[in-house]
């Protein structure tokens, strides 16, 4: 009887934090509407941040809002640089430089908080939040292939990539450029032996500082594969008719973008309700869409989460750099 009794005034003392979150998420939500225009910086993919935009103000049309989107690396760099200034251009951020969000909180950029303090981040596993910073998006890493050029049989797993026939014909992008690339080639070479690097070295890719504009290539005929890719850079192509496909093979990882809090911004109570929004299901619909994965379960018309999904532990990178370019033949 004890235990139910102790039971029961847990739940009731829970919902009772539950309510008072979502109350005071209300209050700050007005008191946003009242701030200066909220400026978001946001790395994800065009058409995910135009549509968490539209979601936001449909569900909150008395909030100035602007996105401003640069690569990860080249906004990171725009953040820091700002801030070094002694400017707050940006209330919010959201991008995937792990390494990037740690230096900002231990120079004091970013606001700490308590996962508890907003109320849709209770659907948030722990594993996801650190501080004040949460796992928006995750953005699956694999590679793209032109369906018209790589044979009658597509390759369908990473040693595929290193078929004769393939010889020549892959852009590879350079992992000295995107921690992320360097993460996949770090677990490729863990799960699949060193040797896997050397022999798809040998297979001559063009190493390019970003695959991004290799996507076009892709999709005019130009290139037969890329590695890596993301299914968000090729869907738009795939879309208006280029013959192009995205492969994820076991075992991948990806693009964890983190967002967090300006201190010292101008409009701190919008930043707020925009970073609450980011985690409810119109948020995360919105966010990810169906070219990315949410990091809460269930959360209708998002990518799924590939089962072999490994971490990829950003900050052990500099360990494994050297052998990794080396194997890659890229030293």
């Amino acid at each position: 009887m004890r235990l139910k009794t102790s039971l029961a005034l847990a739940f009731a003392v829970s919902g009772v934090a539950c309510s008072a979150a979502s109350a005071a998420i209300d209050e700050i939500c007005v008191a946003g509407a009242s701030e200066p225009k909220l400026i978001w910086y946001s790395s994800q993919d065009p058409s995910r941040n135009d549509a968490a935009l539209a979601a936001f103000r449909e569900a909150y049309p008395k909030i100035d809002i602007e996105a401003f989107r640069l690569a990860t690396g080249q906004l990171a760099i725009r953040y820091a640089s700002e801030r070094q200034a002694g400017v707050v251009n940006a209330d919010i951020i959201s991008l995937a430089d792990p390494n990037f969000i740690a230096d900002g909180f231990s120079k004091d950029w970013f606001v700490q908080f308590a996962k508890a303090e907003l109320p849709a981040l209770a659907a948030l596993d722990d594993k996801w939040f650190d501080k004040g910073s949460a796992t928006t998006s995750m953005s699956i890493l694999g590679y793209g292939i032109n369906t018209q050029l790589v044979g009658a049989t597509p390759p369908t797993s990473w040693q595929d990539l290193l078929k004769p026939e393939y010889a020549g014909k892959i852009i590879l992008g350079d992992p000295r450029a995107v921690p992320s690339y360097m993460a996949l080639f770090r677990i490729l070479k863990d799960e699949l032996g060193e040797e896997f690097l050397t022999k798809l070295a040998a297979q001559n890719p063009v190493v390019v500082p970003s695959v991004v504009p290799a996507t076009q290539q892709l999709a005019a005929g130009e290139v037969t594969i890329i590695v890596p890719s993301v299914m968000t850079t090729l869907r738009v192509l795939k879309l208006e008719g280029a013959p192009i496909e995205f492969v994820a093979p076991s075992p991948t990882t990806g693009n964890e973008f983190e967002t967090v809090l300006s201190k010292g911004a101008d409009s701190p109570n919008a930043a707020k309700c925009l970073y609450n929004f980011l985690f409810t299901e119109a948020g995360q619909k919105a966010y990810n869409g169906p070219t990315s994965v949410s990091p809460l379960a269930n959360i209708p018309d998002t990518a799924p989460m590939p089962e072999t999904y490994i971490d990829p532990r950003i900050p052990e990178l500099p360990d494994h750099k050297d052998a990794i370019v080396q194997a890659l033949g890229l030293k």
